[in-house]
């Protein structure tokens, strides 16, 4: 969600709209929070997979495949 949170400055926002502005933001948050932990997941398990081959190149004798 690319979405600017803003309101004309010529007025107060009433409560109504203040809620409505929390939720979204909190649905953007929830969103962004799961996509990032997702790519630092993918991130962790290739980092994990490069190295256990250089591991195994190391140290062949350990390799326990």
């Amino acid at each position: 969600m690319n979405t600017s949170y803003s309101f004309s400055s010529d007025f107060e926002p009433t409560d109504e709209q203040l809620a409505w502005l929390m939720e979204r933001v909190l649905e953007d948050v929830k969103e962004r929070a799961a996509k990032a932990e997702e790519k630092y997941r993918l991130f962790h398990i290739e980092q994990m997979k490069q190295m256990r081959q250089e591991w195994q190149l190391k140290y062949p004798e350990n390799d326990t495949k």
